[in-house]
Formats: C-alpha cells, sequence, structure tokens
C-alpha cells in the first residue's frame, strides 16, 4: 500500500492522532467532519492492518534526569549466531533505539543514561563482550532532540508543524512514585483510559487526572502520538547529516529544511554535523529530489551531506528505565 492509497478520511485520522493521539472519537470526528462511530471504526481498521501499531507519549526526557548517546557501529567479523547475540544484549539493556541501517555502519543506537558515567558502565561492559566484532565506531552526546506532527500525510501547502521537544536544556523536576508510575503505564499506551491508569495503580480517578494534569503542566508529558508503521503505507526513513559551506545564513536555512512536510526529527548533538534531520519518504528518488532542492536554493551554503536509511527496528523504548 502506498500513501495516496489511503483514502482522505483515514489521513485525517491518521494526521489529528499525530497532533495528539488522547483526542476521543468524537473529537477528531467534529475536526474533520465524520460521526465518531466512523472514527472508532477507521482506527480500528487501521490497527488490524498493522499501519497503527500502538500509541506512544511524548516525554522530555531531560525533565526526568535523562540524557541520549548516540552510537554508531560498523561490525567485522561476525557470525549470524553473535551478531544475534549482540542485538539481543543491546536489546535488554540501557539502549533505548536500536536500529540496523545501511551506509558506512552498520547499527544505529540511542542509549539513555543518567551522566557519563552510567554511560561508560555500559560502554566497557558492551566493549568487553562483542569488542573484537567492532570495526568502527563513533559516539555522541545529543543536547536537543525535537519531534514533528507528519504534516505530508495530508499534502497541503505550507502546513503548519506541531513540534515535541523530547530533549533539551532544562532542570529537571522531582517526580512522586504515583508520578513515575503514570508515565510507565502511559508511554507506551497513550490512549489508556484514566480508568484503566486507576485501576493498575489502584488509586482513585481523581488522583490519576491531579498527577496527570501535574505531568502536562510542567511539560514533562508533552505530547501524545501514534507509532506508525511506515513500511504500511509505502514510506522510507533516511537520516540525514548536513555540513555548511558559508554560515551567514544558516538559520534561514535550518528553519526552511525543517519546515519541510517530510521532515519529522532534528537532533542537534555534541561532535557532529552542522545540522541534522530525519525526513520521511516514498522512496529514494523523492529523497534525492528533496535533498537537491535545498541545495538548489542555498547552492553557496551547503557544502555537503551524508546519510543512512533504516533497513530494520530492533527496538524503540519510549521510557527510559526509572528505577536503575
Amino acid at each position: 500500500m502506498s500513501l495516496q492509497k489511503l483514502d482522505l478520511v483515514d489521513r485525517k485520522i491518521l494526521s489529528e492522532l499525530d497532533k495528539n493521539a488522547r483526542q476521543t472519537y468524537s473529537e477528531i470526528g467534529k475536526k474533520i467532519r465524520v460521526p465518531k462511530e466512523t472514527v472508532k471504526y477507521r482506527i480500528g481498521l487501521l490497527q488490524k492492518k498493522k499501519i497503527i501499531n500502538g500509541f506512544y507519549t511524548v516525554i522530555d526526557f531531560s525533565k526526568i534526569g535523562f540524557v541520549l548517546y548516540r552510537l554508531y557501529l560498523r561490525l567485522q567479523n561476525i557470525t549470524p549466531k553473535i551478531e544475534n547475540e549482540l542485538i539481543d544484549y543491546l536489546t535488554k539493556s540501557k539502549v533505548g533505539i536500536c536500529y540496523q541501517v545501511n551506509g558506512k555502519y552498520h547499527i544505529a543506537l540511542g542509549v539513555w543514561v543518567r551522566d557519563i558515567w552510567e554511560y561508560e558502565e555500559f560502554w566497557l561492559d558492551f566493549k568487553l563482550k562483542f569488542g573484537e566484532y567492532f570495526a568502527d565506531y563513533s559516539m555522541s552526546i545529543l543536547t536537543e532532540y525535537i519531534e514533528f506532527s507528519r504534516t505530508y500525510l495530508l499534502q497541503e501547502k505550507n502546513p503548519e508543524k506541531e513540534m515535541f521537544v523530547t530533549l533539551s536544556r532544562t532542570t529537571p523536576e522531582k517526580l512522586g512514585i504515583t508520578e513515575l508510575k503514570i508515565l510507565e503505564v502511559l508511554s507506551n499506551n497513550a490512549r489508556v483510559s484514566l480508568v484503566e491508569i486507576a485501576k493498575k495503580l489502584k488509586v482513585s480517578i481523581v488522583t490519576v487526572r491531579h498527577h496527570l494534569k501535574k505531568l502536562i503542566s510542567k511539560k514533562i508529558i508533552i505530547g501524545f502520538r501514534p507509532m506508525l508503521n511506515l513500511n504500511s503505507f509505502g514510506m522510507e526513513y533516511y537520516k540525514v547529516d548536513l555540513w555548511f559551506r558559508k554560515f551567514g545564513e544558516v538559520k534561514e536555512i535550518k528553519q526552511n529544511i525543517l519546515s519541510h512536510p517530510n521532515v519529522i526529527y532534528t537532533e542537534r548533538s555534541v561532535i557532529s554535523s552542522d545540522l541534522e534531520f530525519d525526513i520521511e519518504v516514498e522512496n529514494f528518488e523523492e529523497f534525492i529530489k528533496i535533498m537537491n532542492s535545498f541545495k538548489e536554493k542555498f547552492p553557496e551554503d551547503i557544502k555537503d551531506y551524508a546519510y543512512y536509511s533504516r533497513i530494520k527496528n530492533y527496538k524503540t523504548s519510549y521510557l527510559p528505565d526509572l528505577y536503575k
């Protein structure tokens, strides 16, 4: 299936969920002018077809005391058995993101830790167990991570993007046990009802509502979004590192690139390129066309770019382990 084969109602529903997945069927129905029963049926069908794999809560990890280390690995002399053991080790570790990618590296990782010493502990143990299979690696610390809503779903001109800042320079908040448990329940089930949360936590609905409002008002929870299976509707994912030749127009260039409908993430890191962003497109040809359009618009400013595409997602965790 391609994006064009999703009818307008489905794309409108996906667009609304992508901006706020906790909206009720009625709220979505009013916005897109269809009955709530239709919305409920369509969402169920999108889940059945594995276009939607669930719903996650967007959390500002900085505010719960975490930083993100990114690690790229190029492997050598590795058998399928050892590779499976390596992936199994990573998926059971502090790693929050683990992709198989193409290009210069084979594996891309995001490791959520509280400080550099916790990362060092992970890295030394990982290297001790599998270091002989590392042909090359690159590590950086992310200082900012932003998600954007997928405005390409409706293919409108000059759409307004929703922005979700999940990592930034901020002061961590002190959370109580009830708030931590609410984050755990909501992290990979963003549409769970207050009644269900209350039952799981064995507290009143009033208590859950109070703490949830508090988490949102403090911007610890900054949104609710669907887990979309890009392959199910013909989309591909590319990660881009871009370098500038000149820096006088950097702000304008960044604004132009990040406002593009297909750009859905941007990152800033220590020891990296001048601009990082992630893009979802229908095919490689569309990816190259978009990148060429950026270079043509700023021929004197953009020096070069590198990219990789995601082949397989081994793990995506929407909340670090809060108790380790």
